[in-house]
């Protein structure tokens, strides 16, 4: 925590998300009352000072509406990457951990789904499974599933060539105890710092699904819904749409911040050094005071 306060960009996101954890935690219980109160006789109204951005198309506040869809927003996107992480950091551990043939075989799949981008492959999932909020929390996930099966298969093949596995295999011990013990401790930080950066991208991919309308339904909503409302009447209320692209463009990059900030912050060789130079700065400062 110390390595990762240190930094301008750190402390910036840790406050972020702490700002968006509150809001996904009291918003929809403080906003949600007044966000799903429709009134017709002051629908598409601009910002005034009753409704602060407007109301959208059936007279409901969009401030209060985007506020109070952070939960629902926030929780499908971590949902989703937690679908892929475990799918993926699975299926990448045991390929990287298979045979000459089965790797081939398996890197040469996980390539190709990669090659169709994640948004069109979780515009088929979703199609195949039905739109809706659950379908497209799986469908995202599984969109999202190659990236961590090759980021994974990829961590897990340099370990495997480590001395200390070579070891355990010549100790008899078993594979699966050579995957939980010896391989997954080992990887399982940078795997966590990239799937802080994936919440992200689950939330903007989850939104498109949400703005194609293969998403979250009436009566629910999220900010991608709220996205293609706010689109459809633009040049009534340009607020509509504004209001949560802005949320779902600071959501992912404090998210992004966040993940790279916490990298350098486990990075045991960054904090190595920085302790080192720590250690020189205070040996040499008594030789300045007995200088000057």
């Amino acid at each position: 925590m110390k390595n990762l306060l240190r930094s301008p960009s750190g402390i910036i996101a840790t406050l972020l998300i702490l700002g968006l954890a509150a809001l996904a935690v009291l918003g929809p219980t403080g906003f949600g009352p007044s966000a799903t109160t429709v009134d017709m006789l002051r629908a598409s109204e601009g910002p005034s000072a009753e409704h602060l951005l407007g109301t959208d198309g059936l007279g409901r506040d969009i401030l209060t509406r985007t506020l109070a869809a952070a939960r629902l927003s926030l929780t499908l996107g971590i949902s989703a990457v937690a679908i892929a992480v475990v799918l993926g950091s699975l299926l990448g551990a045991l390929l990287a951990a298979s045979g000459r043939r089965v790797r081939t075989i398996g890197a040469t799949i996980i390539d190709t789904m990669l090659s169709f981008g994640d948004i069109l492959l979780g515009v088929v999932v979703v199609t195949i499974l039905g739109v809706g909020a659950q379908g497209a929390v799986i469908a995202i996930g599984i969109a999202f599933t190659p990236i961590f099966a090759r980021f994974t298969f990829a961590l897990v093949s340099s370990t495997v060539a480590r001395d200390y596995v070579a070891a355990a295999r010549v100790l008899g011990v078993k594979r699966r105890s050579i995957l939980s013990r010896y391989i997954f401790r080992n990887v399982s930080d940078s795997i966590i710092v990239t799937s802080f950066s994936a919440v992200g991208e689950g939330i903007i991919a989850l939104s498109s699904l949400s703005f194609l309308g293969l998403g979250v339904q009436e009566p629910q909503f999220d900010w991608g819904q709220m996205l293609t409302d706010g689109v459809r009447n633009f040049y009534l209320n340009p607020w509509a749409a504004l209001a949560p692209a802005i949320l779902i463009g600071v959501t992912g990059l404090a998210l992004s911040m966040f993940g790279d900030a916490l990298a350098k912050a486990t990075n045991p060789l960054l904090r190595t050094t920085q302790q080192a130079r720590r250690a020189q700065a205070d040996s040499t400062a008594p030789e300045q005071k007995v200088t000057t």
